[in-house]
């Protein structure tokens, strides 16, 4: 069964996390994506954690599904083969920042002059124009300066970042999706065009109301915790095993709530009626259902809350998860075999497409692993100037 990005190739020049997961994302569904490194390898094969024998387990990752060649853009030849690389793809993705991409002739006004109906993915810090456009920067400084490390954490702590790369990842995110849209629109102009995404644009969307709330109600909203701003109860409670989180975020759950709590006189409760009313009173929810919870396994109040259907779920430790049945049943974890390593569980993919199902068919590539294939086959390059060429340093 074809996939649903068959047909379409892509350049991947990009590094580290934002770039490389948005040419996964695409690679997933079929997309023919090469990744360009410069001879030797990468920056990111450098960085850890490792396996036994010395391969970086994160490009297991966001390696999957591409192949690999090499290629130096600083000399002559190496800026020629790009040309005919660029003729023969639909996307190119870099993630070097404005300036940069200049000098390798990789930003957009270079690329359209090879191929006018390019798409040209740049993601970066911070975008390809505005004050800040020529800093360098990583997922930490787009989560310091959206606001979500000033809200991230307990009240009177200090600021904390997510134990996770969100605003790499969802630049990734974002990057795919507008590669995706910036391809349907060629479909139907026979256009190309620039694909702008910037760390900190994507950290910043995800702030809600927040700065409405700021600007117009003049509350800047506060840390708190697990807890939630607008629902209560709303929090993560310790049982005796280990720790639970409860969602009560609509009339009927908070009546069902009640239910399992043996407390259905609190319906009528005037401190109590409205998500305004819990929430100025989350304290009473604090001290009474984390006396509850701790009298618990936390299985045990994972399924009396979804036997009526409140929300409720186990907090997981990583071995949980990875145990985790509904997890493993979405395909989310899969164990997939790599070179010198053997089976490892890798997260799956997150799209469920009915009809074109994405795939995990190809580990990480090794370093220019398919030169060969790309050069000979693609650009039609003889064995004879291939070995040339690795002589010279250009690939």
């Amino acid at each position: 069964m074809e996939k649903v990005l068959h047909g379409i190739r892509v350049l991947d020049f990009s590094r580290y996390k934002s770039g490389p997961h948005a040419a996964m994302l695409l690679a997933d569904m079929g997309a023919d994506v090469i990744r360009v490194e410069r001879p030797g390898g990468e920056d990111d094969r450098s960085l850890g954690p490792y396996t036994s024998d010395g391969q970086r387990m994160y490009l297991f990752f966001t390696g999957r599904n591409k192949r690999g060649i090499t290629l130096n853009l600083e000399k002559e030849r190496g800026r020629e083969i790009l040309k005919e690389l660029v003729i023969r793809s639909d996307v190119v993705i870099e993630n070097f920042g404005p300036g940069v991409n200049k000098k390798l002739g990789l930003d957009y006004e270079s690329l359209k002059q090879i191929k006018p109906d390019i798409i040209a993915v740049a993601v970066s810090a911070y975008g390809q124009y505005g004050p800040y456009a020529y800093r360098s920067g990583f997922d930490c400084v787009a989560q310091a300066m959206s606001g979500i490390m000033w809200l991230t954490g307990f009240p009177g702590g200090p600021p904390t970042k997510a134990g996770v790369n969100i605003a790499d990842f969802s630049a990734g995110i974002y990057a795919a999706l507008g590669a995706v849209l910036a391809l349907y629109n060629r479909d139907k102009t026979g256009k190309g065009q620039l694909v702008d995404v910037s760390l900190l644009d994507a950290a910043v969307s995800f702030m809600e109301s927040v700065f409405a709330e700021y600007e117009v109600l003049k509350e800047v909203r506060p840390q708190l915790g697990n807890a939630n701003i607008f629902c209560s109860p709303y929090d993560a409670y310790k049982a005796k095993d280990g720790y639970v989180y409860v969602g009560v975020a609509s009339h009927s759950v908070w009546i069902k709530f009640l239910e399992v709590m043996g407390r259905e006189e609190l319906a009528d409760d005037p401190r109590f009626r409205t998500h305004r009313d819990r929430s100025k009173n989350r304290q009473f929810f604090t001290d009474w259902l984390s006396n509850w919870v701790a009298s618990k396994t936390a299985d045990e109040v994972v399924s009396r809350f979804n036997e009526v259907g409140v929300p409720c779920a186990r907090v997981n430790t990583i071995p949980e998860v990875v145990a985790d049945s509904h997890i493993r049943a979405r395909e989310m974890i899969v164990e997939f075999d790599h070179p010198g390593v053997g089976k490892v569980p890798i997260v799956g993919i997150p799209i469920k497409l009915s009809e074109t199902p994405g795939e995990i068919k190809a580990s990480a590539p090794a370093i220019g692993e398919h030169n060969e294939e790309v050069y000979c086959d693609l650009l039609g390059l003889s064995l004879q100037e291939l070995r040339r060429f690795k002589q010279e340093g250009v690939i």
